[in-house]
């Protein structure tokens, strides 16, 4: 089966511009955050990535707003517009499997 996201509340892509020498504290901070579960370091401006969920769209903001506030960073917000199917597949040997 393949799993809609979209019916499961709402999320985005969010960004934020963390100094170099912060970036570990700014990471553990966002990971900590209600709908976050991991975050990727990047080479541009806004250079650490994260995906945030939450039940709908208001509680979603709501927490953005939040992080931004606590963080004291700027935070790009990056809603998707259009979603593409892209067709990943693993070789699993499911009889290897314990």
């Amino acid at each position: 089966p393949v799993f809609e996201h979209s019916q499961a509340g709402a999320s985005l892509l969010a960004a934020v511009a963390a100094p170099e020498e912060q970036m570990d504290l700014v990471a553990a901070r966002i990971n900590r955050a209600p709908g976050v579960n991991h975050n990727y370091a990047r080479e541009h401006t806004y250079n650490l990535w994260f995906v945030m969920t939450a039940p709908d769209e208001d509680t979603l903001e709501e927490r953005l707003d939040e992080l931004e506030h606590q963080l004291k960073l700027p935070m790009l917000r990056l809603p998707m517009v259009e979603g593409y199917h892209i067709d990943l597949g693993f070789d699993i040997d499911w009889e290897a499997l314990p």
